[in-house]
């Protein structure tokens, strides 16, 4: 989610109050792990997510996957309830198409 959460931020969660927007970073329940993205889509059955810096969406969700949304950030010392979310960035995606494209010529599957 760089540059909107770095790394060692900290982020402070609330449950969700209703339907959330397009845009807003929520915390949701993968298989894998629990993961901050923004919010693409939320259908009655599918919730669509996609890290900032990615070039596709996560997997379809259902709803109650989604834990809550972020509101605030702890960034060093200090606390951040606004100007953390600065969103996705045209440099990170080019990293990530350079990321995956490499990977291909190396014969990597997934860019790890």
């Amino acid at each position: 989610m760089w540059p909107s959460l770095r790394s060692g931020d900290q982020a402070g969660v609330e449950p969700l109050d209703g339907t959330p927007r397009p845009g807003d970073v929520l915390l949701a329940r993968f298989d894998h792990a629990l993961v901050l993205h923004r919010l693409t889509r939320w259908e009655s059955g599918a919730v669509a997510l996609r890290g900032d810096n990615t070039v596709s969406e996560d997997p379809p969700l259902p709803p109650s996957r989604v834990l809550g949304r972020v509101r605030q950030v702890r960034r060093g010392g200090a606390l951040l309830e606004t100007g953390w979310d600065q969103g996705p960035r045209w440099l990170g995606r080019i990293r990530v198409a350079v990321k995956w494209r490499l990977a291909a010529l190396l014969g990597r599957r997934g860019g790890r």
